[in-house]
Parts: structure tokens; C-alpha cells; sequence
């Protein structure tokens, strides 16, 4: 029998992108989706994570556990703190959207290129890839690109138009050592970013359930 792994959404935009990479790589995996998509919302109004966010994170993360999840991924990369908050109390593996990916970009190079279309998530991603660098004492640096209106055009339904502007603002960072895309929902623009440029591409859903393959096989 397999293993349920949850995968907690903040917003309904990563639900298809997560769910089809594990068809892809991992098809017999059994996945189980909790979306709460107020979370974006309500993340997107303040600055920083609150005490009431952190605590609505740990409870998606208790109820994850409720229902025998093996494994817990969060594709949202706006709520960092707060998933280690709860994850240091599981005896079950729980990873943040972008930590493979973050591992998987310093093993490529020292000079990354991180291209984001939610700003609000930004901040906390680049903490997360400083600690991790130093962690492995890796002096990489990590320049973050926010793709101005290729959420929006997401939002509305418009995925050609989201793709495209990712496309052009990858194009003017060939000369990275990696380009990574920040968020799940980015994912949809993965094959067009990669043939559109001439460095590695790496994104937070294959590289996450890559890792999570390893880990629970």
C-alpha cells in the first residue's frame, strides 16, 4: 500500500501544476489535496506572517496528520517560517514549496536567478536560500525577480499571457548559472522558459516531488 502524501494549497493556481508533475514523476504516489484559499488572500494584505496565519498553518498541517498523511508538502512560498514552526513537532516529513529547489539550484551553480510573480512571498524565500547557503557554506547569491502582471493574468484566466511575460523576463538572465520559478503556479510555464533560454531551469513542484520519492522510498 502506498504512502498518502497531503499537499496543502493556499490558492487553487497550484493544485493542477503540483498534482500533474506527480503523474509525471511519480504516478503511483498517493496524493490527497487540502486547499484553503484564503490564505493568499489574507497573506497578500499584510507584511509579515501573523500569530493567527502561523497557527491556520499548523492547523492544515494537525488535520494533515488527522487523516494518516505520511508526508505534508506546502506549495505556497509565502508562509516559510510558519511551516517550520509545525514541522519541528512532526515525526513525519513536512517541506516547505522550495526547499529541493533551493538544494537542487546550489548544487547547480553560484549564480541564481529566482523569477517570482507573488511579491509578497519573496522576502521569506530569500531568507530561506541565504540560511540554506550558509548551512552548506555556499557563497551563491540569489537576484529575485518579481514578473510584473503574470499573476494577475493567471488570476483571470489568462495562462498564455502569464507564461509569455515569464518567458521574456527569463530571457534576460541567460547568464545564470540557474533560473529557478519561485512558485508552484509557475510551473505551467516551465517547458517554455526552458527552451526559451540556454542556462538550467528548475522548478519547485519537479524538484519537490523528486525529493519526496527519495525520501519516503
Amino acid at each position: 500500500m502506498s504512502q498518502r502524501i497531503v499537499l496543502i494549497h493556499a490558492t487553487p493556481l497550484a493544485v493542477a501544476p503540483v498534482n500533474n508533475t506527480f503523474k509525471q514523476l511519480w504516478p503511483d504516489a498517493e496524493v490527497s489535496n487540502l486547499l484553503d484559499d484564503a490564505l493568499s488572500v489574507d497573506r497578500a494584505k499584510i507584511a509579515g506572517l501573523t500569530a493567527r496565519l502561523t497557527k491556520r498553518i499548523d492547523d492544515l498541517v494537525q488535520y494533515s496528520v488527522s487523516i494518516d498523511a505520511a508526508a505534508i508538502l506546502f506549495t505556497c512560498s509565502a508562509f516559510g517560517t510558519a511551516i517550520d514552526a509545525s514541522a519541528k513537532d512532526q515525526a513525519i516529513p513536512v517541506l516547505k514549496p522550495n526547499e529541493a529547489m533551493f538544494e537542487d539550484a546550489l548544487a547547480v551553480g553560484r549564480n541564481i536567478v529566482m523569477l517570482a510573480t507573488f511579491a509578497p512571498a519573496v522576502n521569506g524565500m530569500e531568507e530561506e536560500f541565504k540560511e540554506m547557503a550558509a548551512l552548506r557554506q555556499s557563497d551563491a547569491t540569489l537576484k529575485s525577480v518579481v514578473v510584473a502582471g503574470a499573476r494577475d493574468a493567471l488570476n483571470a484566466g489568462n495562462a498564455e499571457r502569464h507564461n509569455q511575460l515569464i518567458v521574456e523576463a527569463a530571457k534576460q538572465h541567460q547568464d545564470a548559472d540557474a533560473i529557478i520559478l519561485a512558485h508552484f503556479s509557475m510551473e505551467i510555464a516551465y517547458e517554455k522558459v526552458k527552451a526559451a533560454v540556454s542556462c538550467p531551469v528548475l522548478s519547485s513542484p519537479q524538484s519537490a516531488v523528486k525529493k519526496l520519492k527519495r525520501v519516503m522510498n
